[in-house]
């Protein structure tokens, strides 16, 4: 009998040394509230975020894989530049549980970059609440993303550039042109073809694919400040639109194209 009591005992420390207080800042996890919601998700970066309530028993048992999530990502410069990790109370702050029509506790979202911050723009994240899980749909949502900072006009440019026998003159000429009468959104990014094209004019092709190594390495690495970290990020995607072959260059148009019809 004491030995049941005992066992009883150890499996409820477990449970409750598995859980944690929901409202507690976690590092690399972003607290929102109706003030600050729209600058930290809006599009710009794809965006996982969980509505919970302080009172919630699922809620609690999420916090240590949260926080581990966060620590994750916040270590992964590739991860940390084009992920936003947060959580809302939705609890206290019920105008953003109402907005996206959460209903339950804990309800986790998928916000996709460059989709409208809508209930019909995001996505319900159904899937295992574990550290592995997450990291696992986050990454398959980042490899369907072959769009990040890609300007689809100019996609075709470069692979123009990089056909056989292609005035190489001409088509730098074109992209020039095609980045200077860019939308706003998109000038930062076109302007990464005209630098990137003009290096190879003088340095030759195979600048493209060395850069590009080159950058993801220092990604990898984690020594890149976080700001440097997301412009290389940037420059690595565009730099793709020259070394990816032409099937991968359409495969990331028409995630492009259907961004847009959203």
């Amino acid at each position: 009998m004491k030995l049941l009591v005992v066992a009883a005992l150890a499996a409820l420390v477990a449970v409750v040394s598995a859980s944690g207080d929901p409202t507690e800042s976690l590092p690399g996890v972003h607290d929102l509230t109706p003030d600050n919601f729209d600058k930290l998700v809006n599009g710009a970066k794809h965006a996982l975020v969980e509505f919970y309530a302080p009172w919630c028993g699922h809620c609690k048992h999420l916090v240590p894989e949260y926080k581990q999530l966060g620590e994750a990502i916040a270590k992964d410069p590739s991860l940390k530049n084009r992920v936003v990790i947060a959580k809302v109370n939705a609890d206290s702050h019920r105008s953003l549980g109402e907005r996206f029509g959460v209903q339950g506790f804990p309800t986790i979202k998928w916000f996709s970059r460059g989709k409208p911050v809508t209930t019909e723009g995001s996505e319900s994240y159904n899937k295992a609440r574990s550290l592995d899980a997450f990291l696992e749909f986050i990454k398959e949502k980042l490899d369907a993303d072959k769009g990040f900072a890609r300007v689809a006009a100019l996609d075709k440019l470069a692979q123009a550039f990089m056909a056989e026998g292609a005035d190489k003159d001409k088509v730098a000429a074109d992209v020039k042109a095609a980045a200077a009468s860019a939308d706003k959104e998109e000038a930062d990014n076109a302007k990464l073809y005209v630098e990137a094209i003009e290096k190879a004019l003088s340095r030759g092709v195979e600048y493209f694919q060395k850069e590009q190594d080159r950058l993801q390495r220092m990604i990898d690495s984690g020594s890149v400040a976080a700001g440097k970290a997301d412009k290389f990020a940037a420059k690595v995607s565009v730099l793709s639109a020259f070394t990816e072959k032409p099937e991968a260059a359409a495969a990331a148009k028409s995630d492009d194209d259907e961004d847009e019809e959203i």
